[in-house]
């Protein structure tokens, strides 16, 4: 599954649990599947954040550095 999907299937998630009109058993099992989709969705991120730190690392700079787009090319706007 996708994140984009899982993504979806927690919003479905979240509004049937907003609505009220389902029993607290259904209500548990809901709440099960979206703590597993949310763990799954932080794991993508997580991952991806990894990626995206180790392509925009300096070759000097071993360990990565974090990514920020809003300084990107700031620098040489500066000069």
């Amino acid at each position: 599954m996708s994140f984009s999907d899982e993504m979806n299937d927690l919003q479905e998630i979240i509004v049937r649990l907003d609505s009220g009109q389902i029993s607290l058993e259904e209500s548990i099992e809901l709440f099960e599947r979206g703590v597993t989709l949310v763990n799954s969705c932080r794991k993508f991120l997580e991952e991806a954040h990894q990626r995206v730190k180790l392509l925009s690392s300096d070759e000097n700079d071993l360990e990565g550095s974090d990514w920020d787009p809003l300084s990107e090319g700031k620098d040489d706007q500066d000069e």
